[in-house]
């Protein structure tokens, strides 16, 4: 029998044919298993693939994930959904609109039967299951296995701080997921095209970010149309850009299957155009100061490089990667857009220089030189492989050590939701932010909040008080004005300007102080003078 044929440039993702393959091939899938893990490369990417995953994995880092549970559960109570606000008393009885019912509701059945770990640990894989659909669109574009396992590590480190247990995580997928099939589509062609509809009507109820998924498929015509226009290199087929302007099209219809029907689009545009506008850290500009939007900026600006010096990039990459650059850089939620849209040309890219280094150090002519199955390399494997399985699992112990009772109380305050629990029905919060959705969670319809979440995208006045409630500030109207006319009977607030003018005050009493936040009371009702002081 003659040897088998070995190629001189091996597929990154699959190991090399070895003089010895037959006794492999002869043991599978143990035999499978040793080949993945002497090779250096693919064990390399398991560990990768293992790790992305952590920084996926966030508990607690969305302080909107209480009130989003709460939505959740009053929807399947009621088996219907409120269209109207029901959490604050600012805005009670405001037209509300559902656009993330359906994740409220996934989150609400998935706390039920698991708690915040499992809510965490399913967000996490659907964050995951995006790094996986931006591998895959590198590997169409030929990146190898270490450009590949170095992007998901920097896709994942870069996305981390608009990831985590929160809606938003299914526009990130999506992204992914639905430019993948679009890029199959123009690539190869079939019926593939036919998964956006269903994909874009699931993403409508899931999150508004939908709007985005649907603008950037329209890109994705528009410049394979341009190419077909100009005769550029690397264009699709006519019929191929045609057939995905018209699914793209539906899917924009299908987009209308939500409860707000196609006024979704509208309260879409308008809620990132109000928002925009407001001191919220999400939708600012990112602080490059920050050593947790490092790997961003690495990733912004290298991407940035490949737009203007690549010379083989598509043109379609090179449209998507400079629109998802700019649009990083003007709020840090798009910072996940910037991800998906852009990491699998950026990886494509990478892997071609790194290959071109190679090449020039080993010489032109050479091949790369096959590693043997030997014990030892299997072993080295295995312990590359088992430390990324290490990283996951304490990324794991940490969201569950964060999920516990002991780690939310070391976040919120719990103590002085004990106190408040005490409070008549219909008692007025006035609360900071983060902790409005908590205290929803917890205590609604005892208790109502001046302000969450929500309400920043639907109330520019009520956002515009709360910010000067929260400054302390004595100018007309003042902060401790401002409570009145509202008919504040509580505040829980941190330390500082608001709680010197409250001690300042006749009007407000010290109820207690949760870990240098400090519980207030208007007046001193029966609630508040049995309330125990926190240990």
């Amino acid at each position: 029998m003659s040897a088998p044929t070995v190629s001189s440039t091996p597929s990154p993702l699959t190991a090399p044919a070895l003089p010895a393959a037959g006794s492999v091939a002869a043991r599978r899938p143990l035999g499978r298993l040793a080949a993945l893990l002497a090779d250096p490369r693919r064990a390399l990417l398991a560990a990768a693939i293992l790790l992305a995953a952590v920084p996926c994995l966030d508990v607690l880092g969305d302080p909107d994930l209480w009130w989003h549970l709460r939505s959740g559960r009053w929807i399947l109570d009621h088996l219907a959904i409120s269209p109207t606000e029901l959490y604050s008393y600012t805005a009670q009885g405001a037209p509300w609109t559902p656009h993330e019912w359906l994740s409220e509701v996934v989150f609400a059945l998935l706390a039920s039967a698991g708690g915040l770990l499992l809510v965490a640990v399913v967000t996490a894989a659907v964050a995951w299951s995006g790094l996986w659909a931006c591998a895959l669109r590198a590997r169409d574009r030929g990146a190898g296995t270490l450009a590949v396992a170095a992007a998901l590590l920097l896709g994942a480190r870069a996305a981390e701080p608009v990831l985590g247990t929160r809606p938003q995580v299914a526009t990130f997928a999506l992204t992914a997921w639905t430019l993948l099939i679009a890029e199959r589509h123009l690539a190869r062609g079939g019926r593939i095209r036919w998964l956006l509809p269903p994909l874009v009507a699931l993403w409508a109820n899931l999150h508004a970010g939908f709007l985005g998924g649907i603008a950037v498929l329209a890109v994705v015509v528009g410049v394979e149309a341009v190419k077909l226009r100009l005769g550029l290199r690397g264009a699709a087929p006519a019929a191929r850009v045609r057939e995905l302007a018209v699914t793209v099209a539906v899917a924009a219809a299908a987009a209308c299957l939500n409860p707000a029907g196609p006024k979704l689009y509208a309260y879409a545009v308008a809620t990132s155009a109000t928002v925009k506008a407001k001191p919220i850290v999400e939708w600012m500009a990112p602080n490059l100061h920050d050593p947790g939007l490092w790997p961003f900026a690495l990733l912004a600006v290298s991407t940035a490089a490949i737009v203007v010096l690549g010379r083989r990039i598509d043109l379609r990459d090179r449209v998507l990667a400079a629109a998802a650059v700019v649009a990083a850089f003007l709020a840090v939620r798009n910072i996940a857009l910037l991800v998906a849209v852009a990491l699998p040309a950026w990886t494509a890219a990478a892997g071609a220089a790194a290959a071109l280094l190679a090449r020039r150090r080993r010489g032109a002519d050479a091949a790369p030189r096959l590693r043997p199955v030997t014990p030892a390399a299997v072993v080295a494997g295995a312990l590359v492989v088992l430390c990324g399985a290490f990283g996951l699992g304490a990324g794991v112990a940490r969201a569950s050590s964060d999920a516990s009772p002991a780690g939310v109380a070391a976040v919120y305050p719990g103590c002085a939701v004990a106190a408040l629990q005490r409070a008549p029905e219909g008692t007025r919060v006035f609360a900071a932010y983060g902790a409005g959705g908590y205290l929803i969670d917890e205590l609604w319809p005892r208790v109502r909040v001046y302000e969450y979440g929500e309400l920043v995208a639907d109330s520019d006045s009520v956002f515009a008080a709360y910010l000067r409630i929260a400054a302390g500030d004595t100018a007309a109207p003042s902060a401790l004005s401002l409570l009145d006319a509202s008919g504040t009977d509580a505040v829980l607030f941190p330390a500082g300007t608001l709680s010197r003018g409250l001690d300042a005050s006749g009007a407000w009493h010290r109820v207690l102080d949760d870990h240098g936040t400090l519980l207030y009371s208007r007046g001193t009702p029966a609630w508040a003078t049995s309330a125990s002081a926190c240990s």
